[in-house]
């Protein structure tokens, strides 16, 4: 017998998109095409730009906490 560890309550879903990846929307984005996001996302869209060769951004944060985050390359 092989027990999982998984509750058998679980609901399963249909036809939900997997998210897009930070790079991935970096990537969508045209040089100077900039977002809005907070601490945590901001985080992981400087992350993905450190990794990558072809994604350089630029950011600033803003009066309320948020961040600006620009694709500079």
């Amino acid at each position: 017998t092989i027990i999982i560890g998984i509750s058998m309550d679980l609901k399963i879903e249909k036809n939900i998109p997997i998210p897009k990846s930070a790079l991935t929307l970096l990537k969508s984005m045209e040089v100077g095409d900039s977002v809005v996001c907070d601490t945590s996302q901001y985080r992981t869209l400087r992350t993905s730009a450190n990794n990558s060769e072809s994604v350089k951004v630029a950011a600033r944060q803003l009066e309320d906490g948020l961040y600006r985050v620009w694709r500079v390359k």
